[in-house]
């Protein structure tokens, strides 16, 4: 029968898995990343065992055979690991409130560094600068909100940037672009039919595909170039939620990225351009403010 949960089912049946097929658990639990991605050769290599004891070891942690289990490892992944799991208690004191959202969120983040493949931060930040127009995707009081914000911070690069989080206008404007263009969907779940069926049109349309999004996720499989983290979902109204954060935080970071890609002209631009803010006229006397 498949596991609810199948990595701490791995951790749990670890005692009752022959030799070879402790072996491979143990390659699963150590790089579950490469676990999800491996042929059966490679993770029969990696594990230093038989084809036949990956296939074995599958069906040992209730899997059909091995695509069966990649699917049963990438929904766990999805759902997200228990750093954010602690809920506020109600008879927890103020600074013990924010003692535990803060360290929910420090972890988030820290966290997030090390899940994001550095190459293909890489590959998003070289697309987004060379970019025509960037379209941002997202819907909700979260990724919506990201979204928006992220569309905020390239437009101070000279990117012509916007967003979308009503989903007639996401499909409306995917239509829209063409070659050299960049569709950014942002989405913790990644099963927003809006988001993802824009960016199915975008993709048709010749555009580059960006998603910020979870392990596992539909979303995920759908762009060209996926930014995949492990952020869980708040399990309760007092439990806290750190995906929003977190997002916002990967987007200062492809922000800063492009910034410094496309070099210092950009920056002098951004530096007149907060000057002027700076130094906006005081309205005239009898002028209302």
């Amino acid at each position: 029968m498949s596991a609810p949960n199948l990595i701490p089912h791995i951790r749990g049946a670890l005692t009752q898995l022959r030799p070879a097929e402790r072996k491979v658990a143990d390659m699963v639990l150590s790089d579950v990343d490469f676990a999800m991605r491996a042929s059966i050769t490679e993770l029969a290599q990696r594990a230093e065992v038989s084809e036949p004891s990956v296939t074995r070891f599958c069906r040992a942690v209730g899997a059909n055979g091995l695509r069966d289990f990649k699917m049963q490892l990438a929904q766990s992944v999805a759902g997200g690991l228990p750093y954010a799991s602690t809920a506020v208690a109600r008879d927890d004191d103020i600074q013990t409130l924010l003692d535990k959202v803060g360290e929910a969120a420090v972890e988030g983040i820290t966290h997030a560094r090390g899940a994001l493949d550095p190459v293909v931060v890489e590959t998003a930040i070289a697309a987004l600068a060379g970019a025509r127009r960037v379209y941002f995707f997202g819907v909700g009081s979260g990724s919506g909100l990201v979204a928006q914000d992220a569309a905020l911070r390239f437009l101070r690069l000279d990117i012509a940037a916007s967003a979308f989080t009503d989903g007639h206008l996401q499909r409306l404007y995917a239509g829209l672009l063409e070659p050299g263009d960049v569709a950014f969907a942002v989405s913790h779940s990644g099963r927003s039919v809006e988001v993802n069926e824009s960016i199915q049109i975008a993709k048709e349309r010749g555009a580059t595909t960006i998603a910020l999004t979870n392990v596992g996720s539909r979303l995920a499989w759908l762009v060209d170039i996926p930014l995949l983290l492990r952020v869980p979902s708040a399990i309760d109204p007092n439990t806290p939620g750190v995906s929003r954060l977190v997002h916002l935080c990967i987007m200062d970071a492809l922000a800063i990225g492009v910034a410094l890609k496309l070099g210092p002209k950009t920056l002098e631009k951004m530096r007149h351009a907060k000057a002027r803010l700076a130094h906006e006229p005081e309205p005239a006397a009898g002028e209302s403010s």
